[in-house]
């Protein structure tokens, strides 16, 4: 500023004003990707206190955004976001992904075709697991001889076998 008096005299003074200009966005760093272990998996909670964001002007608040989830077969994709936003408004954003093994489906069984035996007192054969077949949408399954049930009616008996079927999530 100048001010001058009636004599012509002239005084100045400087006036400073300091404002902080930021257009750079914070750095966020999400935690790194996680593959759950086992069959049906959980995703955890969103934790703001995992993420790592440093501003070069001061603080950045962050805080969770979204969790976008896709299932191809039986694997299941979960992208989970965070932002950071500073004082001055600039945002950046990080992503961190959960993958699991998803599967309530039974696999499919299929025992051989009955039989009857031919004459008297034939004999039943041993239980066989390979002649049972099983597939499973997400995998292998084990198959496994549960029991024989035995019944007689007259000079009629019957044997009742049951195989099982178990994948690796348990169904």
């Amino acid at each position: 500023y100048q001010a001058v008096d009636a004599c012509g005299n002239v005084a100045t003074c400087s006036q400073t004003y300091t404002r902080t200009v930021d257009s750079t966005p914070p750095s966020i760093t999400c935690p790194a990707n996680v593959t759950l272990a086992g069959c049906n998996g959980v995703v955890p909670a969103p934790n703001i206190a995992d993420i790592v964001v440093t501003d070069g002007c001061g603080n950045a608040t962050v805080t969770f955004v979204s969790d976008v989830t896709n299932t191809t077969g039986c694997t299941e994709v979960t992208v989970r976001t965070y932002q950071a936003v500073d004082a001055c408004g600039n945002v950046a954003t990080c992503s961190q992904t959960y993958t699991r093994t998803v599967d309530s489906t039974p696999p499919s069984i299929n025992c051989p075709a009955n039989v009857t035996l031919a004459g008297c007192n034939g004999v039943v054969p041993a239980p066989n697991i390979a002649n049972v077949t099983v597939s499973d949408g997400c995998g292998n399954a084990t198959v496994t001889f549960v029991s024989d049930v035995v019944t007689t009616t007259g000079c009629s008996e019957v044997t009742v076998r049951t195989y099982q079927a178990v994948d690796a999530c348990g169904n």
